[in-house]
């Protein structure tokens, strides 16, 4: 009886040594995000605060108007939160971290985050040792993957239908784009977070009958297929911008409103993130900061490119695009969206204090955006 009882739970060892084991849920999936009754759901893309030891009052402000009045199910934010150059320390980032996260969590809204290229560079802080700071507040659904797959923060947000919180009704992908590569050009989504994309993407379909989910993907570097998608125009054309010796401007399908203030800085190396989400079928929009001035959608063969511009006051950018990005889906008809950008005059327009305050930020931002973009031109004139 014992070498029978022993032969069993040698078997048992060995299949469960084999069997792969069941991943835990992350916390996004554990938040249980749902369609509102009404069928909609709201989600707030920040990008690029970058800021430093001490936030914008500008910044703080705009946050909290923007959050009271649009009311999102979900916020996520694109990269580049706070300024590590800047920051410098370990506690200075550490604070930083905490200025931006005190205001959201004081909502009570999701808040979901990837990391830039100036997260973590001289920070003090790993991208990982920022990200549990992330996750030390209840509002926060973030994950580190650990050394699952490449990078910290590559994970998924599925919403769920408001009469089933089995079905999967929508789907956010979230992706670490690093920061700089080997080459010194910016870095890209690498192919182990891709392997990990399909297989999940695959795992959605499997639940959804067949059928793929409607998904939008959320990062900070935008991919290099943008200057496909813009439209190449002589050097001497009004408004165009430059890369690599080549001008190009919006093309013609680019959305209402479009605002296209400065050369698109996509990674220096393609490692095929576009054309997975084509061979998938799910992905409807690639949703991307990093290019502060730049506020614009793009279709691309089904994918619209979409560009959140700076929200934050203490790096250049644009009072003309600087805002945040509002995105509504409604579950009558996921694969669609509606998105406007709300910007600070639409909470402040007749405040004169927080006016002049701003007409001066803008005026210096007006000054180092020129200087900037005029840095690029060179560069890639070069290039």
């Amino acid at each position: 009886m014992k070498k029978a009882l022993a032969a069993v739970i040698c078997v048992v060892m060995l299949l469960c040594s084999v069997m792969p084991m069941a991943s835990a849920a992350t916390p996004a999936e554990e938040a249980k995000l749902q369609f509102n009754e009404d069928g909609t759901f709201k989600i707030m893309n920040l990008a690029d605060i970058q800021d430093g030891v001490a936030l914008s009052s500008l910044t703080a402000d705009f946050l909290r108007a923007a959050i009271e009045a649009e009311q999102p199910d979900l916020i996520i934010m694109a990269g580049d939160n706070i300024n590590g150059m800047t920051t410098r320390t370990a506690a200075s980032s550490e604070k930083g971290i905490r200025n931006i996260m005190n205001i959201l969590d004081s909502f009570g809204i999701p808040v979901a985050t990837v990391f830039g290229n100036h997260d973590e560079a001289g920070s003090g802080l790993t991208k990982e040792e920022q990200m549990a700071i992330y996750n030390s507040y209840d509002c926060s659904i973030s994950y580190d993957e650990g050394d699952a797959i490449w990078g910290c923060g590559t994970y998924n947000i599925p919403i769920y239908s408001s009469s089933d919180d089995t079905k999967v009704a929508f789907n956010c992908w979230l992706f670490d784009t690093g920061a700089r590569d080997e080459n010194g050009d910016y870095d890209h989504v690498k192919q182990d977070q891709l392997d990990w994309y399909v297989e999940k993407s695959n795992e959605l379909k499997a639940a959804n009958g067949g059928e793929a989910v409607p998904s939008m993907a959320f990062q900070h570097i935008i991919v290099p297929e943008i200057y496909e998608a813009l439209k190449e125009v002589p050097a001497d054309t009004e408004g165009a911008v430059i890369k690599s010796g080549k001008y190009y401007v919006l093309p013609d399908n680019a959305a209402e409103g479009s605002i296209l203030g400065e050369s698109p800085c996509p990674s220096g190396v393609n490692g095929g993130e576009f054309d997975a989400f084509l061979q998938q079928g799910d992905v409807i929009g690639i949703v991307t900061g990093h290019d502060h001035c730049n506020s614009f959608i793009v279709p691309y063969k089904g994918i619209d490119l979409i560009n959140t511009p700076t929200c934050g006051f203490r790096s250049y950018g644009d009072n003309n695009s600087r805002g945040i990005r509002v995105i509504t889906l409604n579950e009558s008809d996921t694969w669609t969206y509606e998105t406007e950008i709300v910007t600070f005059t639409d909470y402040f327009g007749d405040n004169q204090l927080q006016m002049i305050k701003y007409q001066m930020i803008g005026f210096f931002n007006k000054i180092f955006s020129f200087f900037n973009n005029l840095y690029i031109r060179i560069t890639n004139l070069f290039a």
